[in-house]
């Protein structure tokens, strides 16, 4: 199976981290795969936030399992916002 690039934006909580991280998954993986990839590359203990947040690439909001990435691709993690 070959493998596509992921180019992962950071932002809010996830900036002390930097702005962007890449990874490498297999072609045909999940927004599931792809975050739990995401908090092996950051190395963290507790991926809560993770979970909680949205994966979005260029236009859209990304959600559901049953979408699969299979080529490179540029997206965004958008972590829940509190506040008033």
């Amino acid at each position: 199976m070959s493998e596509i690039k992921i180019y992962m934006k950071l932002f809010g909580a996830f900036k002390k981290y930097g702005d962007e991280v890449d990874f490498t998954l297999p072609s045909g993986c999940t927004v599931l795969d792809v975050k739990n990839k995401l908090a092996e590359t950051l190395e963290m203990d507790d991926a809560a936030l993770i979970t909680d947040s949205a994966i979005a690439n260029d236009n859209e909001i990304i959600s559901g399992d049953d979408v699969m990435f299979t080529e490179d691709s540029h997206l965004a993690i958008l972590p829940p916002v509190c506040g008033g």
